[in-house]
Order: structure tokens, then C-alpha cells, then sequence
């Protein structure tokens, strides 16, 4: 009973409690830093193809698609990437949009219930064709 009164004890009682918590809060920071990055990851492959394909002088799509893939392929945190052409253009003046998408993985589905296991993050791009 006199070491549940000790300084010693309370001590290590309130590091036994806030520890998990600290934890807790610092993966969730990370994970936030994570969904940031992987949000801006997939707007920059989505514009990067969206530019590419619109100042190609045939095939604009067909660009655009293989240059927003390599884009975000090569991005380590966005898992199952997808690219999708919304509007082709292909005519000068025309209108070509690029989605891209993906998932990033969270550090905390697993350990609070409720939150989900991945953040989706999908962004477009939208050029005007051009032509020459």
C-alpha cells in the first residue's frame, strides 16, 4: 500500500497512461502528413498529365494517361493508383481532364475502431487542347 502513495508510483502510473496517448497522437500526426502528401502527390500526376497530353499533337489522351501513371507510380505512399481520362480533347480548343486516384494507408485502423483502414485521395486536372 505505501508504494501506491510513493512519488515513484504516480510517476509511473501517469507515464503508463499518457505514453499510449503520446503514441496515439504522433502516428495520427504522421498519418495526416501522409494524406497530405499523397493529396498533393496524386494534383501534381493529374496535372503533370493533363499538360502533357495537352500539347500533344496527336493522341492527347493516350499522353496524358501514360504520363499521369508514371507520375504517381513512382510515388511510394499512394497504393492502388488509378488514372482516368474524363474528357479526351483531341481537337484544338477542346477540353482534356485527367483524374487521378488512389489510397493511402492508415497507421490506425487497426487500432482504434471507427477510423477507417485507408484515405482515399483523388484529384483533376483540366487543360485546353492546343494546337498549331
Amino acid at each position: 500500500m505505501r508504494f501506491l502513495f510513493s512519488k515513484r508510483a504516480i510517476e509511473t502510473l501517469e507515464a503508463a497512461i499518457t505514453f499510449p496517448i503520446a503514441i496515439l497522437v504522433m502516428l495520427a500526426t504522421v498519418n495526416l502528413g501522409m494524406v497530405v502528401y499523397g493529396q498533393q502527390a496524386v494534383q501534381a500526376a493529374a496535372r503533370h498529365g493533363a499538360r502533357m497530353g495537352s500539347v500533344a499533337q496527336q493522341c492527347g489522351a493516350c499522353y496524358a494517361a501514360s504520363a499521369a501513371s508514371s507520375a504517381i507510380d513512382s510515388d511510394p505512399i499512394v497504393k492502388e493508383p488509378s488514372v482516368a481520362i474524363l474528357s479526351p480533347g483531341g481537337v484544338a480548343g477542346s477540353i482534356l481532364s485527367v483524374r487521378v486516384s488512389g489510397t493511402i494507408p492508415s497507421f490506425l485502423g487497426n487500432l482504434v475502431s471507427g477510423l477507417p483502414g485507408n484515405f482515399p485521395v483523388s484529384a483533376e486536372a483540366t487543360f485546353r487542347q492546343e494546337g498549331w
